[in-house]
Formats: C-alpha cells, structure tokens, sequence
C-alpha cells in the first residue's frame, strides 16, 4: 500500500514532467526550414545586390574625363587600315586606365590619345594610316585592365580622346591634319639642318615652354624676320641663315613642349618661319627698287647677263645690271645677280617665294635671295 507521502511525490514529479513537454517549441519540418532560410538567404543576397549595383551606377555618374581632355566626337574608331591610327607613341600596361593613358600622351604634348585592347595607349598628332573619325566601331566593348569600370577599346578598335587645351593645334574635322594659325605675315618656309660651323639662325634665343606663335612672336618683337624652332624647345631669330646652313632637311617631327599638335623642329634641324617685310635688304640701290622675292624657274627668270662674287651685295648686282643695260636686277643663294628687261621661263612676280633668306656674301646685314629664290629690283 502506497503511503500518502510516497503518493504525493508521484503526482508532483507527473506535473513537473507535463511542464517541461509543454514548454518545447513545435517546430517545421527540414524542408520548410531550409525554404525559410534560402528565402532570408536571397533576400540578403538581392539587398547585396542592390547595393553594389547602385554603388557602381554612383561611381560611375561620379566619372569624369581627366581635365584637358574630351571623349572625341567618334568615340570608338577602327584602327588604321595601312598601320597604327596614331603613331607617335605608345605604351602598354596590365594596369591601364584612360587616366593613365592620358596622361601619358600629355607627356608627350599629343592631342589625341586611344586605347585599345584593354591595356594598349596609343598617342599622335592626328589620325593616320586611313583612320578617321568617319570610320565608327561599336567593338570598344573590353574594360581597362586597371579599371573594370572604364572601357580601353578592344580587338581593333580605339576609345579615342582628344586635348582640349587652348594651346593646342585646330584639328580638322576628321582629325587627319592640323592647322596652324600663324601671326599676321608670317609663313613656314621648310625644315632646315643646322649650320656647319655654327648656329643657323645666330640673333636672339631662348629655351622653355614654347610653341610655334611664341617662337615667332618673340623674334618679331626683337625685330627679326626669321625664328626657329628646334628640339621641341628651343627658338632662334636672325634675318638669314649663317654658318654654312640652308641645307632642307625631312626630320622636323618632334612635338613643341607648350604646343600639343605641333612640331619644333627636332635634333640639329630648324622648323623656320619668316616674314620677308621685315627683313633689312635695302629698298632702293642704284636707282633700283624692291620689288618681290620670287620662285627661280627652270632656265632663269632673269637671262640677260649674270655674274657671282664672294663679295656679293645689293649694291654689287644693281650697278652690275645698270652698267650693262639692264631694267632688271636680281640676288640669288647669296652670292648670285642676274639682269634682264623682264622675266621669262614662266617666272613671274605674283609667283612669290618665302626663301630669300641668306645673308649677302658681302654684307651680312642684308639678304640676297636663297636657294631657286629671287630678290628682284627694278629700275623702271
């Protein structure tokens, strides 16, 4: 017979048993868990998401192009058909951006620079080799190798920009040449080799930060009617060529260092320019007066009766040519004089030339023509 003591601990442990039953939770099966935690799952992953894309989209609306540069008006184009687009220069980097590539060809004062293929910058003055705003792709599709965010080309094709400096050289439409807007006057007359004994142009000079204005400007208001521009940062002025020097030369390509798109001539070669009015050849001699410089023709302008001198000078060819009865009277390449009653062979006052530039054999201070040029004087 159970005691009521023994009775009494049987019913408190039944009741403590019940409590705990009931206080375990129900859960769902393995399946409706792992639905619940896939579903919490995606939607962190799609808040993730979400995030990242908007963080993209601020960063890339937050882009803009590096200053002194603008995505040109085409701005992805097919490369060249007979070789590179742009052609002075070019690097390629595992870690390229437009950034970089920017500037680099700015290093270079290049006002156009493309990048292709994800890691290749190419630089130049303009489009070359059959390219040309005109010829469009849609294949710069490939990210920068240094930035995913950017596009840098692709097979063939140039994510193309073009310098927006003010200094920098008038492009043409389709980018193909330069115009070079000169001061009032002026006008290249070629690229030349440096003198032999001495500099070609041996008046004012000075090196910096230059271009093709600045050069002349400085020579015009030293009063010089020639400048020079040499090794991309060097400017000479005199009123002729010295020291042996007028030889033409083809190398004149290297870029001015405050001119983007422009050339400074290059190692031991002078890009030249001149104005012939402001050169000191004497306006009237013997009764002759100035007339032009004019382009030497194939069998002489001027037939009539000729001679050369070491000693050559304005004053020595005209009082040659009125001494033998001629109206006309012209200096050549610096020691030459040639008379005539008029010009033949086709030459022709209204045919000017911008090469009278060399210096009188006789007299430094004045010109005497140059080379296939004629200084021509009248006595009619």
């Amino acid at each position: 017979m159970v005691s009521t003591s023994s009775f009494i601990s049987i019913i408190a442990a039944l009741a403590t048993f019940a409590g705990s039953a009931s206080a375990v939770p129900v859960t769902g099966t393995p399946a409706a868990a792992s639905s619940s935690a896939a579903s919490s799952a995606a939607s962190s992953s799609a808040s993730t998401s979400t995030t990242s894309s908007a963080a993209a989209a601020s960063s890339s609306a937050a882009w803009s192009v590096p200053s002194g540069w603008a995505v040109a008006s085409s701005s992805c184009i097919n490369e060249g058909s007979s070789g590179r687009a742009l052609t002075w220069t070019s690097t390629t980097s595992s870690s390229m951006t437009v950034e970089k590539c920017l500037a680099y060809c700015d290093n270079y004062n290049m006002p156009l620079a493309g990048l292709e293929f994800s890691g290749e910058c190419y630089c130049g003055n303009v489009l070359g080799n059959g390219a040309s705003l005109n010829s469009k792709s849609n294949s710069c599709y490939m990210t920068c190798n240094g930035d995913s965010g950017r596009l840098c080309g692709g097979p063939g094709a140039l994510s193309l920009y073009v310098s927006t400096k003010s200094n920098a050289a008038s492009l043409n439409s389709d980018y193909t040449s330069t115009t070079l807007t000169l001061p009032s006057g002026w006008s290249s007359t070629g690229c030349y080799a440096e003198g032999k004994t001495g500099r070609a142009l041996d008046g004012y000079s000075y090196s910096g930060i230059l271009n093709t204005a600045t050069c002349i400007n400085y020579c015009k208001n030293k009063g010089y009617s020639m400048a020079g521009l040499e090794y991309g940062g060097e400017c000479y002025c005199d009123n002729a060529f010295r020291n042996g020097a007028g030889a033409l030369a083809t190398t004149c390509n290297m870029p001015c260092n405050g001119g983007p798109g422009e050339n400074c001539g290059g190692a031991n070669v002078l890009q030249v320019y001149s104005n012939p009015s402001l050169a000191p050849t004497a306006s009237t001699s013997n009764g002759y007066s100035k007339q032009a410089c004019i382009q030497e023709v194939s069998g002489r302008a001027l037939t009539g009766a000729s001679t050369s001198s070491d000693s050559m000078t304005i004053d020595t060819c005209t009082s040659f040519c009125k001494s033998s009865g001629f109206t006309l009277a012209a200096v050549e390449y610096g020691k030459e004089c040639y008379c005539g009653n008029s010009l033949v062979n086709g030459a022709s006052l209204s045919k000017y030339s911008t090469q009278c530039t060399m210096t009188c054999a006789g007299n430094k201070k004045q010109n005497c023509g140059g080379p296939n040029a004629l200084q021509v004087y009248s006595s009619s």
